[in-house]
């Protein structure tokens, strides 16, 4: 088993900081200040050590601190094992930079050298929000596992627009639109192959007996797609259909992640907001649980403000669980009392305006 995890970090020109220099001794480190010290802006920035957008998925050019007028860069001193690493992403507002022991590699490079998981507040209602925001939380489920699926996403994405361009505009010469279709059956069937594949996976380490958070079972609403033949023939046939509605009506674009509550045996939808954030919670310990699985290594947890809202039990056995998946996690809060079993076991981080240490 990989051990990975940040040694040292620095941040400057971030969101709300100009300059942030901090070191991490303890696999367990505790964020804590008033709200709007810049806690999530620290998460953030440590998940742009993972590719992507980061948590929050804003645009490059909004995390540049508005008081200077200069790129903004992350750098960070990792370890897998006992080898150190240095990755340094930085951007000027237009995309971004990454660099690995001084090597400019792309995005994708930084999946192979760290596993990122993370919970935001927002994600305690996914289950009342859209279908695109269950697809997107289970992509960068998948993503976790097989660093290719977001590229397979992002291509099949632009040419799903294109299709859809075709529709809109009216045009019926069936050779455009079999040019996109071929590559759109071919990358559609892997996408939804894939998403199947970790559903799988996962509802296996969801089943598990857990004393402590809910057994949850997770399936895609659509039928599988059975082969890229067959896909690709469904979008032959659906054209006329297609061009009276001006969009695609079929595909893993239009699928759905729903949630099962066993012990109540109902959809997760229908659960109280309590139990919809436990069953969250349950589906991003076995999503860690899984890439150390699956890859034999330590995945980095960023916990923004997970214990809001749990009862003193609840958040014991979830400190519980973190501990016991032995790797290095980030958990953030308003009020430290909230963290006190922790304190012989985590490095406590107080931000406010001085932005210091706390033993």
């Amino acid at each position: 088993m990989s051990s990975t995890g940040i040694e040292k970090l620095k941040i400057s020109n971030f969101r709300s900081y100009k300059i942030l220099e901090l070191s991490f001794e303890s696999n367990s480190t505790v964020v804590y200040g008033k709200n709007g010290v810049g806690k999530t802006n620290l998460l953030e920035a440590i998940s742009l050590l993972y590719p992507g957008k980061g948590i929050r998925r804003s645009n490059f050019s909004d995390m540049i601190n508005i008081s200077h007028n200069f790129p903004w860069k992350v750098e960070a001193l990792c370890r897998k094992n006992n080898n150190l690493f240095e990755i340094e992403t930085s951007s000027d507002g237009k995309g971004r930079a990454v660099r690995v022991d001084g090597k400019k590699v792309p995005q994708n490079n930084l999946s192979s050298a760290l596993k990122i998981i993370w919970f935001l507040p927002p994600m305690d209602r996914i289950w009342l929000e859209t279908s695109k925001d269950r697809r997107k939380f289970l992509d960068r489920m998948v993503f976790s596992l097989d660093i290719n699926h977001a590229k397979r996403c992002a291509q099949y994405e632009k040419l799903l627009r294109d299709r859809n361009r075709l529709l809109k505009d009216r045009i019926e010469d069936s050779s455009w639109y079999l040019a996109i279709e071929k590559k759109m059956a071919i990358l559609g069937f892997e996408i939804d192959s894939y998403r199947r594949d970790f559903v799988e996976k996962l509802n296996t380490v969801l089943k598990e007996k857990n004393n402590y958070f809910p057994q949850i079972i997770l399936k895609l609403k659509d039928d599988p797609i059975e082969s890229k033949e067959i896909f690709l023939e469904n979008l032959i046939n659906q054209r006329v259909q297609d061009l009276a509605s001006s969009r695609t009506n079929f595909g893993p674009h239009s699928d759905d992640l729903q949630g099962f509550y066993l012990e109540k045996e109902i959809d997760t939808k229908y659960c109280s907001t309590g139990e919809q954030k436990l069953s969250i919670i349950s589906i991003i310990l076995s999503n860690a649980k899984l890439i150390k699985e699956q890859h034999q290594v330590s995945p980095i947890l960023l916990l923004d403000e997970i214990t809001a809202h749990l009862d003193e039990v609840r958040k014991e056995n979830l400190f519980s669980e973190l501990l016991s998946l032995e790797s290095q996690f980030f958990i953030s809060g308003t009020e430290v009392g909230i963290f006190n079993s922790l304190s012989t076991k985590a490095k406590f981080l107080e931000l406010g305006e001085n932005k210091k240490f706390v033993a």
